[in-house]
């Protein structure tokens, strides 16, 4: 999980609908407005970079219809708490985020690695379900950019809080992030350890035609851990920050953190 910078800008088009219904639920917009729910999901990818705000697999949109996009609209805040408040979750742009089916879809693009039958296999917003856990878990809106929570075993691809890094007032919070979301299910932990092996092979090809080691590192961190052209960052972006180290650190601090 990784800090997302929400657009300050609400969609116009949901803007103008909250004015109109306030009081409305999140199926009326999306069923009334489809235009305006196109509005929110592209302004959702362009504020995440492409990728799930939890597990951090790309977002992959279907070009064909036999296939459905690998994302969806998740209110961090569940919906239903809307019945014992006075504020209106459904309809809170900053209550919104993108997220991927974790797993659980099996028309998905892409569906030979993303789909699996097994439901202890699913993630993100899958095992979070309405659960009323906002309060427990972290929110990749106020998480910290410039410190790196998590780091991650090579061998096996799983996520594990960093105390070394891990703010300790952030750290329970982040333990009950992974548990709950399920970010080590088999399915994310063998995709996080082909992403990393991917970076080993790199680094050594580098390291084998001559380049100093902290080079090959200077060199992945420019390629890897910016958006580019697209505006999109690659799969597994804080796993590739953690690989990288001290050189993911210095590119980052040279953005001013503006990840």
């Amino acid at each position: 999980m990784k800090r997302v910078r929400k657009s300050e800008e609400v969609p116009e088009r949901l803007a103008r609908y909250v004015q109109r219904c306030p009081t409305d639920t999140w199926d009326h917009f999306h069923h009334r407005d489809r235009l305006g729910y196109r509005q929110v999901k592209q302004q959702i990818i362009e504020d995440q970079y492409g990728l799930c705000a939890y597990c951090e697999i790309s977002i992959r949109l279907s070009g064909n219809e036999e296939e459905v996009d690998d994302f969806r609209v998740e209110h961090f805040h569940p919906k239903s708490g809307t019945e014992c408040s006075r504020h209106n979750y459904h309809l809170d742009w900053y209550n919104m985020l993108g997220v991927c089916h974790g797993g659980s879809q099996p028309y998905v693009v892409e569906a030979r690695y993303r789909y699996t039958r097994n439901p202890a296999e699913h993630s993100c917003d899958v095992p979070k379900s309405g659960k009323h856990i906002s309060g427990a878990i972290l929110n990749p809106l106020e998480i910290p950019a410039e410190t790196r929570l998590f780091k991650y075993d090579s061998f096996t691809g799983a996520m594990e809080v960093d105390e070394g890094t891990c703010p300790r007032r952030l750290q329970h919070k982040a333990r009950r992030t992974i548990e709950e979301l399920n970010l080590n299910c088999n399915r994310l932990k063998r995709l996080r350890k082909a992403a990393i092996e991917v970076l080993e092979e790199q680094v050594d090809a580098m390291v084998g035609e001559g380049m100093a080691m902290e080079d090959a590192m200077a060199i992945l961190a420019r390629q890897m851990l910016d958006p580019g052209d697209n505006h999109r960052y690659a799969a597994f972006f804080t796993c590739i920050r953690w690989f990288l180290g001290d050189a993911a650190e210095a590119f980052l601090r040279e953005r001013h953190y503006q990840v």
